[in-house]
This record gives structure tokens, C-alpha cells and sequence, in this order.
């Protein structure tokens, strides 16, 4: 069964973007360590922001979700290297996920300002 949700919804000049996976354009999981799943997966945030004419420098914040404790010093690598000098405000949670395989899930808070 297909999930019940939308990619994102926009709220004014907010931007809720839903959790998103490491997947490929095949459908299929990239890797099974975190650097590739945590690389892709902000990578199909970013393209879901552009959707609405959005870019990873308005993201004001994130929450992530890894599966395990021992994965968050390769996690945040990762994540620094795509956001760069631009630090939204963030969320890290140890917890398991709901699609077999995947061991890290984000999704985001964009801020449209205004005029744009």
C-alpha cells in the first residue's frame, strides 16, 4: 500500500517538507550505510523544495531520524557537507524506521521569504 501523506505542504511562508528516504530514482535504497542514505536522502529534500521554487538555504529546520547511536559521527559528516556554512536549526533522533533497510530519514522546515 502506497503512503497517505503529501510531500509537502505549504503554510503561509513555511514549507513542511515529509520525512525523506535515501532512494535512488529507481526506488530502490542507495547504500546501506548512512553517508550514502543521509547524501541522498537531502538530496530528495532539495528536490522537493524546488517544487515550490525552494533551495537547502531555506531550510530553517530539520529533524533526522538514524537507527543507530553508533552511525551520528558519519550522519553529521555527511549532513555538514551538503548544507556547508548554511546551519538550520536541527532535531537528531536514535529510533527505528518504517521502510526495511533504511537507516536514516529527514524531512524539513523551509521559510519562503517574503516576495520570493
Amino acid at each position: 500500500m502506497k503512503p497517505h501523506f503529501s510531500p509537502y505542504v505549504v503554510a503561509g511562508d513555511l514549507v513542511f517538507v515529509s520525512g525523506q528516504l535515501g532512494f535512488g530514482d529507481n526506488g530502490a535504497l542507495v547504500g546501506k550505510d548512512v553517508e550514502s542514505q543521509t547524501v541522498r536522502a537531502l538530496e530528495n529534500l532539495e528536490g522537493v523544495l524546488r517544487q515550490v521554487g525552494l533551495s537547502r538555504t531555506d531550510i530553517v529546520k530539520t529533524t533526522c531520524w538514524i537507527c543507530q547511536q553508533e552511525d551520528f559521527a558519519r550522519f553529521n559528516g555527511a549532513y555538514a557537507a551538503f548544507f556547508g556554512d548554511h546551519k538550520p536549526a536541527r532535531s537528531t533522533v536514535v529510533s527505528g524506521l518504517a521502510a526495511a533497510g533504511a537507516v536514516v530519514e529527514i524531512e524539513a522546515i523551509a521559510y519562503r521569504k517574503t516576495g520570493a
